[in-house]
């Protein structure tokens, strides 16, 4: 893989971005580097959203990941506010909603993904709402003290989360969620089982199964059969890859634009990272997108090495974590439906173990920190894992 000293242009501002930006100088690119966000803030991070942010109702310090003086250090051209509209691959160009054209040796797309919705329940940040950007959270906080009840539609990690802040606000809350268990993609059903007893515990009205069909009137919103209105609404059903750019220019995509295991699209000259990239794809499959915060960080520190010529192995398990009423739960590895439940310890602060023919492959913790992270060392990297799974579906 050849060096690149050429101009990088990084299209999205998130987590992703900045942490690539960083990686670049730290790897000793010293090129230009143009960064393009939608958002009118510099990057910043996206998990104190549904918590701090939304329980306190303002952007901590530590939220920002590259204001004034990081820029000027990194040598970042940052641009906020700024959509880019289409990429012209073979003039290594892209073009901006204000009609300008950057010219790129090196093209990343960091675009992130957008919130999933329901199509009769529009978001109209008055009385439905999302959680994606800082501004979501922001308006979801103005709106809380004048609510007493609160539906949050999704039972996966987001949805979970907002439940938690809102009801630690006070406020009555239902959760209700299509999916007979919850976070039923991401984790198995001993933790599903625990998060549901922890959220009915702390007074959440949890509905599983419960295919959702709420009606918006002009005294509120109801979910049948409930007669009493509901005040607010947030709608959090996942979210979808941004990679309608990449589609446009031809790349391959699945709900993600296809990497390599660094990062590398079909495109010699155009890497991706974060939400919107499937790393590890191959012809056995179209590798995995995941949405974690330590994903990010990994992923555009490889995307950095492979820039600069000096590509690397994904070398750490995937890793995630959530804050859900003062309990930490931690996830490192992949909990995949077909591992086993090796080991269990029970009580205030669970521990899960699971493996195959012997072998760990993911632990999962409450308020465990210390033995997650040292169960974390022996896990098998991402990287062997996506080679092991595309060799069992091959």
């Amino acid at each position: 893989m050849k060096r690149r000293t050429g101009p990088v242009v990084i299209v999205g501002a998130g987590q992703a971005a900045a942490a690539l930006a960083r990686g670049l100088r730290e790897n000793g690119f010293a090129g230009s580097i143009r960064m393009l966000g939608e958002e009118p803030q510099p990057p910043y991070e996206r998990p104190p959203l549904s918590k701090q942010v939304l329980i306190e109702g303002r952007a901590p310090d530590a939220l920002w990941l590259l204001g004034d003086d990081a820029q000027r250090a990194q040598g970042v051209t940052l641009s906020t506010s700024t959509r880019v509209t289409a990429i012209d691959r073979a003039a290594r160009e892209v073009m901006t909603d204000a009609g300008e054209v950057i010219p790129y040796e090196t093209l990343v797309l960091a675009t992130g993904g957008t919130a999933r919705g329901l199509p009769d329940l529009p978001v109209d940040g008055r009385r439905v709402f999302e959680l994606r950007t800082l501004s979501d959270a922001l308006s979801l906080h103005a709106a809380l003290p004048g609510a007493r009840r609160v539906l949050v539609i999704g039972g996966g990690w987001l949805g979970l989360e907002v439940a938690a802040a809102i009801r630690q606000q006070g406020l009555e809350v239902t959760l209700a969620e299509a999916a007979p268990r919850l976070c039923a993609r991401s984790a198995p059903s001993e933790v599903s089982e625990y998060l549901l007893e922890l959220h009915r515990g702390h007074g959440v009205d949890v509905r599983l199964g419960a295919c959702v069909q709420p009606v918006l009137g002009e005294d509120g919103l109801t979910l049948p059969p409930d007669a009493q209105p509901y005040d607010l609404a947030v709608v959090a059903v996942g979210i979808a890859a941004r990679d309608e750019l990449a589609v446009a220019a031809g790349l391959p995509t699945a709900d993600g634009v296809l990497t390599d295991c660094n990062g590398a699209t079909a495109d010699p000259d155009i890497f991706a990272i974060g939400d919107v990239a499937r790393l590890c794809a191959s012809a056995a499959g179209p590798g995995l997108r995941l949405e974690s915060w330590r994903h990010a960080e990994t992923q555009a520190r490889l995307a950095a090495a492979a820039i600069v010529g000096e590509p690397r192995d994904y070398d750490e398990p995937a890793w995630f974590w959530s804050d859900q009423f003062g309990r930490l739960i931690q996830i490192a590895g992949l909990p995949d439906p077909d591992l086993e439940l090796m080991d269990a310890e029970a009580g205030e602060k669970p521990v899960w173990r699971y493996g195959r023919n012997g072998a760990v492959a993911a632990v999962i913790g409450v308020d465990r920190a210390r033995d997650v992270r040292m169960a974390q060392r022996a896990l098998p990297t991402l990287a062997s894992r996506m080679a092991a799974a595309n060799g069992r579906a091959s």
